[in-house]
């Protein structure tokens, strides 16, 4: 299944939550294994976060060209009357 921008984009908030929970907990038990593994999962939901971004880009891009091949449309439409 095809995941949308918005998402992703909560996706990636939950996993940075996660990311940040790890990276706590591994500090406080001072264990630079799973700080690394917080810090890591971190990194992979700013990437997702800004995939999520670049695909809504696309998807309003995507509809304002939806749109203004349907007012050529129209337009043609008109003229053929």
């Amino acid at each position: 299944m095809r995941k949308t921008g918005a998402r992703e984009g909560v996706e990636s908030v939950v996993e940075s939550l996660k990311g940040k929970a790890k990276e706590a907990v591994g500090a406080l038990k001072g264990d630079d294994k799973l700080k690394g593994e917080g810090a890591a999962q971190q990194e992979k939901a700013d990437a997702k976060r800004e995939v999520a971004a670049k695909e809504a880009e696309a998807e309003t891009a995507r509809a304002a060209v939806r749109a203004h091949e349907i007012e050529q449309s129209v337009h043609q439409q008109d003229d053929g009357r």
